[in-house]
């Protein structure tokens, strides 16, 4: 018996006195990371960690309501102002006639009817009608004649007074065979009709 239990003995002091070096020599066992490359495995990148964000509600533009307001009725133009020449077309006035060409001239008026005044669509329908016109008169100018300011005409029983659809015609004297017109008053450019001096003006050109 004794023979077996030395070797226990033995044993139990030996683990004795290594606790005892240890705790007295205060001996510490470090463990070091080993390197990933080591291991051949790559290092994950860091995560970054997500800060949320507070989110600003932007306001709402709203437009403003349109009013529409009712189109105004269009009012009608006023019609144009008639020239000069033909403010009182329907008026008689004297004649002047103003000669500024190198012919002798006669100046024929067939004058119509009073009362049986006469458009300009049936003027020339009714030109040689002895029933709607008066007799005939002429006038005769010399060359030039009445060419600065014209003259003017009158008939053997009194003044003369130009209406509305009277009819002119001058022809050349000399035997040229020239003539000018037929003119219509208040029918065509010519006689023209002055509100200034309130008379009709024939220019012979």
């Amino acid at each position: 018996m004794k023979l077996k239990l030395y070797p226990a003995v033995i044993g139990v002091l030996g683990v004795g006195i290594i606790v005892l070096l240890i705790g007295r020599f205060d001996i510490s066992i470090l463990m070091e990371p080993i390197p990933p490359k080591e291991i051949g495995l790559d290092s994950a990148p860091p995560i970054a960690e997500e800060v949320p964000r507070e989110t600003v509600p932007s306001p709402s533009v709203t437009s403003p309501p349109v009013v529409v307001s009712p189109a105004a009725p269009a009012t009608p133009a006023a019609p144009s102002a008639p020239p000069d020449e033909n403010l009182a077309i329907a008026q008689s006035g004297n004649l002047r006639v103003s000669n500024q060409t190198e012919h002798p001239v006669r100046v024929a008026l067939l004058s119509q009817v009073p009362g049986d005044a006469t458009s300009a669509s049936d003027a020339s329908a009714t030109e040689n009608s002895t029933d709607a016109y008066k007799e005939p008169v002429h006038w005769d100018f010399a060359p030039g004649e009445g060419s600065a300011s014209g003259l003017l005409l009158s008939l053997p029983e009194g003044e003369l007074q130009l209406q509305n659809g009277d009819v002119l015609v001058v022809f050349a004297q000399d035997g040229s065979r020239q003539y000018w017109g037929p003119y219509v008053a208040g029918k065509t450019a010519g006689p023209t009709w002055s509100s200034g001096t309130g008379e009709w003006q024939l220019i012979v050109q």
